[in-house]
């Protein structure tokens, strides 16, 4: 009588195992570029929904308050007679930052403000004046757009 034996060697298993190792570091090295750009998108809308406030502000001859931080709570935009408005909060998961010059109503019309990433991306900057936000090529006082 014959017996067989059903099953897989142990080289089978670890060569199984080994490719499915492989894959999935491949799928995680390629979803965290996709993390890095999700992050960049976020700040990117954040920063430009400031830029009508920016005009609220001036309208109402308000003064934008210097930033700098991870914006959030407390985190001042606009001082104008009869209210307040606040920069839009990044978050801490972002991991980006606003850059706030202080502004006087009579230089609101040619504010320029930064967005910086901790992991190294290129900034953004906004552009009260062209009314647009985009990269960051640090050498300029105007987005490259």
């Amino acid at each position: 009588m014959l017996l067989i034996k059903k099953g897989f060697t142990l080289v089978e298993l670890l060569t199984v195992i080994a490719i499915i190792g492989i894959l999935s570091s491949i799928v995680l090295v390629s979803s965290s570029g996709s993390r890095d750009k999700a992050k960049r998108a976020s700040a990117l809308t954040t920063a430009s929904s400031a830029l009508p406030e920016i005009v609220t502000c001036q309208d109402d001859n308000g003064t934008i308050s210097a930033y700098s931080g991870v914006g959030g709570a407390g985190a001042v935009i606009c001082v104008a007679t009869g209210h307040t408005t606040t920069w839009g909060s990044l978050g801490t998961t972002t991991g980006w930052t606003y850059s706030i010059p202080a502004k006087t109503n009579a230089e609101i019309g040619t504010m320029v403000y930064r967005l910086r990433s901790s992991t190294g991306q290129l900034g953004i900057m906004c552009d009260y004046a062209a009314n647009t936000c985009c990269d960051d090529d640090n050498e300029g006082d105007k987005p490259n757009c």
